[in-house]
């Protein structure tokens, strides 16, 4: 990843002197600090994309945000991989890492995703990034995605992976793009939220459950992000839970009666 972002008002923000209500209002609106039970940025002008289903419109506090970064939580991680989060990305090739961005997939994630995919590629373009399948084209076609606007990114090690995530999140011609990263440090986490925020898309970033998640303890990596979720494969559709902000209750999502979802190997289903 290029190191072209300029961090120097991230320094000293707290100084010796006393702070006043300019400062204060300088803070709280700087595009880094997240508000306690505040679901959205402050700064986001654009109206969010509705996700599909009432209750999950609610539960985001009015559909899927249009800029910044969400984190979902789906599976469960391959044992003895990544077990520190990712400092910096070299060059370690991503092959014969796959069955660890594979452990996302098959548990509701593309599911839930599906819709906003219909929407944002019916008005826009909409970026996969290091998918760990291929999409099923003619299932995704009849579930309303136009596949001319969607571009899929293959890159071969962790430093192409950031450098293409960071480049096409700053490009701004992609409004929503998904890319199954690894696990990734706070400053990490952070870049690639601020370069969505400069493009003004919405990046989304499926993981795996690490151990203490996936035994239901309700927290999450330490992150940037605006909204991180739980989504649990039931047998009459979805059940999502959110971490980031924290709301005690699980939402239970409705799938389309048929949907199955896909077990072959190298496609990605409407509904794993």
């Amino acid at each position: 990843m290029r190191h072209e972002h300029s961090y120097r008002g991230d320094r000293h923000i707290m100084g010796a002197h006393a702070i006043g209500g300019n400062d204060v209002a300088e803070l709280l609106a700087r595009h880094d600090i997240w508000r306690g039970r505040q679901t959205r940025p402050p700064e986001s002008s654009a109206a969010p994309c509705p996700s599909g289903w009432s209750a999950l419109d609610e539960l985001l506090g009015g559909g899927w945000p249009s800029e910044g970064l969400v984190e979902l939580y789906a599976g469960r991680a391959s044992s003895g991989m990544w077990r520190r989060p990712c400092e910096r990305l070299d060059t370690t090739p991503l092959k014969p890492h796959q069955d660890w961005f594979q452990s996302s997939l098959g548990h509701g994630t593309t599911a839930l995703l599906i819709p906003w995919l219909h929407r944002q590629t019916r008005t826009g373009r909409v970026a996969l990034i290091n998918p760990p399948a291929l999409p099923c084209a003619e299932r995704w076609q009849r579930e309303g995605v136009r596949l001319d606007n969607l571009l899929v990114i293959q890159p071969r090690n962790l430093r192409e992976l950031g450098w293409a995530t960071e480049e096409v999140l700053q490009s701004g011609v992609y409004r929503l793009v998904v890319a199954w990263l690894p696990p990734l440090g706070f400053a990490l986490r952070r870049r690639l939220k601020l370069a969505a925020e400069t493009g003004g898309g919405c990046l989304v970033t499926p993981y795996p459950l690490g151990a203490e998640m996936a035994a239901g303890t309700p927290t999450a990596p330490s992150s940037p992000a605006w909204v991180q979720l739980v989504v649990h494969r039931r047998a009459q559709g979805l059940s999502v839970r959110r971490l980031k902000p924290f709301h005690p209750r699980e939402v239970h999502l409705e799938l389309d009666a048929g949907g199955v979802e896909s077990t072959l190997p190298g496609t990605i289903d409407a509904t794993p």
